[in-house]
Order: C-alpha cells, then sequence, then structure tokens
C-alpha cells in the first residue's frame, strides 16, 4: 500500500522578490539623481548663483529622499501599498513613478 503525502506548499518568497526589479530600478535612479545633483550643484557655485541650477538641486535632493524612502518600504516589506489609504498601489504607477508612496486616489504631496 503506497501512502501520497500532499505535496508541501511552496515557499514564500523572501521578503522583496516581487519588488526586486524595482529596487534595481530606484537603484540607478537614485545614483543617477546624485550624479545630475552634482552637476546642478557645480552649476550654481559660480560668483552669480544660478537660481535654476539651486531649484534643480533641491529637486534632485527630495527625489533622491523620496527613492531612499521607497527603498526603505521595500525593505520593510510594505512597498506598493498606499501611504494614505493602506490601499495597493497599481503596478503601472509604480513602473511610471517607482519611487510613488501614494496610489493614484489618495492625495499626492506637494512638490
Amino acid at each position: 500500500m503506497s501512502v501520497t503525502l500532499p505535496s508541501p506548499a511552496p515557499a514564500p518568497a523572501a521578503p522583496g522578490t516581487r519588488w526586486e526589479p524595482f529596487r534595481h530600478l530606484l537603484t540607478d535612479q537614485r545614483a543617477d539623481c546624485l550624479r545630475q545633483r552634482e552637476l546642478a550643484l557645480s552649476e550654481a557655485a559660480t560668483a552669480v548663483p544660478d537660481p535654476v541650477a539651486v531649484r534643480r538641486a533641491a529637486t534632485l535632493q527630495r527625489t533622491v529622499e523620496e527613492i531612499d524612502a521607497a527603498l526603505q518600504r521595500i525593505a520593510d516589506g510594505s512597498y506598493g501599498v498606499c501611504t494614505d489609504c493602506h490601499g495597493d498601489i497599481s503596478s503601472e504607477r509604480l513602473e511610471f513613478r517607482p519611487h510613488a508612496a501614494t496610489c493614484v486616489a489618495c492625495p499626492q504631496p506637494a512638490s
């Protein structure tokens, strides 16, 4: 008599595995933002500071901070969840804006 045992449930994926492509994309975007910010800061560091370069450097710094927050959400398992309503953020939104913290239905933070 042979006994058939049910196959074991598949092991859950390691945390962040689902979001690994986004983690790589965010890491690349962060490096690019930092390079662009350094260029903007060097442009702003002239005898007459360039206000456009100063503004661009500040905007890039905010983007780096948003990317860092998204990377932290991947690490703690909350990536892809709206920080406002706690619903899912659509994959389309994350593909367009991988550091998005909110879904499209929730008010977007002021830039």
